[in-house]
């Protein structure tokens, strides 16, 4: 599937045309759920470097993007998602791309645990970071695990398969961080953590969603095979503050 069309804002946001919390989820965590651990700058929210490269506005308008700018510190790395500065004076775009964001809405079968998943915490954060570093670099970091639960598969005493809980707000939690060993793919261990997660989400009564690059065609193969459904597209940037 090809890039979204930016000169078609019909591309981008929810299929009705409808403002909901899903089109602007970072900036939504980090005022609600996820508000106890934001840095804040006026209406400009991010978390701090060691949980996660993400940050947010309520709108695009010229005081929101003047309090991210001062939020950033130069040389900082960012990620932003959907609602973004309209002018990028102050930052380099280092990558930009599409999300795909799946619902887990009207599936055709239901989420189930997975007996073989453990909870992790603490004592696991050094195989986090391990298996991450190998297969899902950048966004994962020694903090992340604080936004939500996390659950492994291990085998042979290694962590074979993991993923948990990241963005967070009222009435949906979103599943991340599905990633396999090189040593154990093709067992389909993504998918039984998948239904694993989105199984605890919804004991928690939330509703599960999801982000995976449109390219990563692997992905979004295990998301429709589990049944979630494919909401829209968003533009995802990864920018650099390189100061006034």
């Amino acid at each position: 599937m090809g890039r979204i069309d930016p000169r078609n804002p019909a591309a981008y946001g929810n299929n009705q045309g409808m403002p909901t919390p899903l089109d602007n989820p970072m900036w939504r965590s980090l005022m609600t759920r996820h508000a106890h651990l934001a840095e804040v700058e006026g209406n400009a929210r991010r978390y701090p470097s060691e949980i996660a490269p993400f940050a947010g506005i309520p709108e695009s308008n010229p005081e929101a993007e003047a309090d991210l700018r001062r939020l950033a510190r130069p040389g900082d790395r960012l990620g932003m998602l959907n609602v973004t500065p309209s002018d990028w004076h102050g930052w380099r775009i280092a990558r930009n791309i599409d999300l795909c964001q799946y619902v887990w809405q009207d599936p055709t079968t239901p989420a189930e645990p997975e007996p073989e998943a453990v909870k992790m915490g603490a004592a696991q954060i050094a195989d986090m970071l391990e298996l991450t570093a190998l297969v899902y670099p950048a966004y994962f970091r020694k903090g992340t695990a604080e936004l939500g639960d996390y659950f492994g598969i291990y085998r042979g005493g290694r962590l074979a398969a993991m993923g948990g809980v990241r963005m967070a707000f009222d009435g949906y939690q979103e599943v991340s961080a599905i990633c396999t060993h090189p040593d154990h793919r093709g067992q389909g261990l993504a998918a039984r953590l998948s239904r694993h997660v989105i199984h605890h989400i919804e004991s928690q009564g939330d509703i599960a969603f999801l982000h995976t690059e449109v390219e990563n065609v692997v992905a979004r193969k295990i998301y429709d095979g589990l049944g979630l459904t494919l909401r829209t597209m968003l533009p995802f940037f990864v920018v650099d503050r390189t100061g006034d």
